[in-house]
């Protein structure tokens, strides 16, 4: 992009990947819109101005483009993408920051956020709505059963919200049934999540970036309904925007800290094919080229590697998921685990070639 952007909002229509809005590296929230063509691999600026503001919303139809939302906005803004011209759509009654959006069959699915109708960004919103777009009218639905600042994405006529935030980063997927109008299963992550972009590929839903793990990959099959990390050579993002085209997920901008210094203008792209997939679970169990010595008496235990002595950073997980600690420690020496309770845990931490390791530990 041509400065760095966080908090932005993206729709992809055919090649072109359009990024709207968001707190710029300098100069205050963006009013505009850049373009990039994935197939020239160029961006270009569209020839409108939008009200500037960060963390709305944007989805896509009919070759036009739908912004609402973003701390303070009640406005919902119509892009015509073959004319470069806008209007002004129906007044959002329950507008927020930080929510989530889905379209489905012409009505945008608008949920959760901060910031209610002008709250203070510390209220967290359960409010959820949808936006017609043929009769241009905003209706409800019912609340979320979280209030939480959220991300979504719709798959075989279900929304699945995905973890967020409402004090602490969320572990929650909900899932609502567009068929049958209520909320129905509700699915738990190995750890909370926040700050992220979400994209689909078929029935995978990929999910990048994060506030506190910043170079966090993952993907929710909603068929299996299973959780799988991945490893990726992915520069810390949080509040980025993802779209996926040809097999390839993009990562646009996001930032690294709160200062607007630390926005983001790269883009990344990344094969989410299944045999790329298929390899970087394997990736995730290898563990030949590690030799673990565990030693309860001692409270830890060594990863042995003969060609590097260098230190690494690792997280603990308990059996079912959750993160217990977090630090560094070198190859070859004894790793602390002295203040873990006695249990069967998960030791997580990337190798010298960006490898995910994940090593089961028990205390």
């Amino acid at each position: 992009m041509s400065l760095g952007r966080g908090a932005t909002t993206s729709v992809i229509v055919y090649d072109n990947i359009y990024v709207s809005n968001g707190y710029q590296e300098s100069g205050g929230m963006a009013n505009y819109i850049e373009k990039y063509n994935i197939t020239d691999n160029k961006w270009s600026l569209l020839n409108v101005t939008i009200t500037p503001k960060k963390f709305a919303n944007s989805e896509t139809y009919d070759h036009k483009i739908y912004i609402f939302n973003g701390w303070g906005n009640s406005h919902l803004e119509i892009v015509d993408l073959a004319t470069n011209t806008i209007k002004k759509g129906a007044v959002n009654r329950s507008y927020t920051g930080n929510a989530g959006s889905a379209i489905y069959n012409g009505k945008i699915y608008v949920f959760g956020g901060s910031g209610l109708n002008g709250a203070a960004t510390t209220k967290f919103s359960d409010r959820f709505q949808y936006y017609d777009i043929a009769s241009d009218t905003w209706h409800p639905l019912p609340d979320m059963p979280t209030a939480r600042e959220a991300k979504g994405k719709i798959v075989n006529d279900k929304l699945y919200v995905i973890g967020g935030f409402n004090g602490t980063s969320s572990r929650l997927i909900n899932v609502y049934d567009l068929k049958t109008d209520r909320w129905t299963n509700q699915y738990t992550m190995p750890s909370g999540i926040s700050g992220h972009a979400l994209a689909v590929s078929g029935d995978k839903i990929f999910i990048a970036g994060g506030y506190n793990n910043q170079t966090f990959l993952a993907y929710f099959d909603t068929t299996t309904h299973k959780f799988h990390p991945l490893s990726s050579n992915m520069i810390p993002r949080r509040h980025a925007a993802a779209e996926i085209y040809n097999n390839k997920l993009y990562i646009i901008g996001g930032s690294t800290t709160s200062l607007t210094k630390s926005a983001i203008k790269s883009i990344q792209a990344a094969d989410i094919t299944e045999s790329a997939l298929s390899s970087n679970t394997a990736a995730e169990n290898y563990e030949t080229k590690t030799r673990v010595y565990t030693n309860a008496a001692r409270d830890g235990f060594i990863i042995s590697n003969k060609n590097n002595s260098n230190q690494f950073e690792y997280t603990v997980y308990s059996a079912d998921g959750r993160e217990i600690s977090k630090g560094f420690a070198y190859y070859n020496k004894t790793i602390d685990l002295s203040k873990v309770q006695p249990g069967k845990y998960i030791f997580s931490f990337k190798d010298e070639k960006g490898m995910l390791q994940q090593i089961k530990v028990f205390r």
